[in-house]
């Protein structure tokens, strides 16, 4: 079975054609498309690898039991990848469009029932999907495929042999793209295995004790707390069985009706729960948690006409929002504010 990555040149002239291009994707059985727009190969043979299949799309299983699924293929079959490579978005373009291309229609509906709408929508939802549409780790927690390497990545457990995935099956299928927004993708801390290991020792604590968990009632705000325990200490000094308390009594404190810290609710970016395979489910619409939003602990980047480039840290100092960097609430990439007279976008978040 061969990988292929793709061309940068034809990966960037297939993203700046896609409002006029999206058609294909629906139309097009096989991926000799590309290579007639491109005028010729727009792949690089990158490596053999013993044959797999990802999880089978027409079964009983839930699209969070799929995607799961995904998450152990990928990461186990591509265990060889160093985070370089797999940060890279020509791999994860190359495999949706060779290796996987039909797989991927088939995922998103692509010419199996569904109808295309606006060529805006449609462009953005493919460049998601097929791409990276943002920088940073909104592209490696958004691409199909490459979501799913860097969660199993970030759950894999070589000491545990009789389940490497043991901490991927605690997190659990049921509400899963929410749960990797709040565990992998808002919280930049997490990405450090020894604070994910301990707010995974917590989920199994609760998961033995049957008490159940929910994504915005309870591991959102906790994690906002988390963050927010953040800005005082350093997260990553933390004690492994220290993290777990503090996320332990956030989620007691939450479910007891208390607030630990200030409510985060507005904001924290969300995914929901990805669409179902169903021929009937509309799936082409992009999400707007796509675009990256402001959250606590981020960097906002950004410019004005006059090219000047400005960064701020949006964060708590002493427990208040300070009120310079008020205006960044619930704003997200793109967006315009007005600030010292002047107009400025914001440009890139860096968490």
């Amino acid at each position: 079975m061969k990988l292929y990555i793709m061309k940068r040149e034809a990966l960037e002239m297939l993203k700046a054609n896609l409002p006029t291009i999206y058609g294909k994707y629906y139309t097009e059985k096989t991926n000799h498309w590309i290579s007639d727009i491109y005028g010729e190969n727009p792949f690089i043979e990158f490596k053999d690898v013993p044959e797999f299949n990802l999880a089978e799309l027409n079964s009983d299983l839930t699209p969070g039991e799929i995607d799961l699924n995904n998450c152990k293929i990928l990461y186990e079959k591509l265990l060889f990848l160093s985070e370089s490579q797999a940060s890279d978005e020509r791999l994860w373009a190359g495999l949706t469009h060779s290796t996987f291309y039909d797989y991927m229609r088939k995922r998103w509906g692509y010419g199996y029932g569904k109808k295309p709408k606006s060529a805006e929508k449609e462009a953005g939802a493919i460049q998601t999907r097929f791409f990276y549409r943002y920088t940073g780790r909104s592209g490696l927690y958004r691409n199909t495929l490459s979501k799913c390497w860097w969660v199993g990545h970030n759950t894999y457990d070589p000491n545990n042999n009789q389940n490497h995935f043991e901490n991927l099956d605690i997190i659990g299928s049921n509400d899963l793209n929410s749960k990797i927004n709040e565990f992998f993708y808002n919280f930049s801390f997490s990405s450090n295995p020894d604070v994910m290991t301990a707010i995974i020792d917590a989920l199994r604590q609760f998961k033995k004790d049957g008490r159940h968990i929910l994504v915005r009632e309870h591991i959102r705000p906790a994690m906002s707390y988390l963050n927010a325990v953040g800005g005082s200490v350093v997260i990553d000094c933390l004690e492994k069985d220290e993290i777990t308390r503090i996320f332990s009594d956030a989620v007691d404190a939450i479910m007891q009706g208390d607030i630990p810290t200030l409510n985060f609710e507005k904001n924290i970016s969300v995914e929901e729960e990805d669409t179902d395979y169903s021929v009937n489910e509309d799936i082409g619409a992009v999400d707007p948690s796509d675009v990256p939003k402001v959250t606590l602990g981020c960097k906002v980047i950004i410019c004005n006409r006059d090219g000047e480039t400005k960064t701020y840290k949006y964060d708590l100092i002493n427990g208040t929002l300070p009120k310079a960097v008020e205006v960044f609430t619930d704003c997200k990439v793109g967006d315009v504010i007005e600030m010292m007279g002047k107009e400025w976008k914001v440009e890139d978040l860096i968490f």
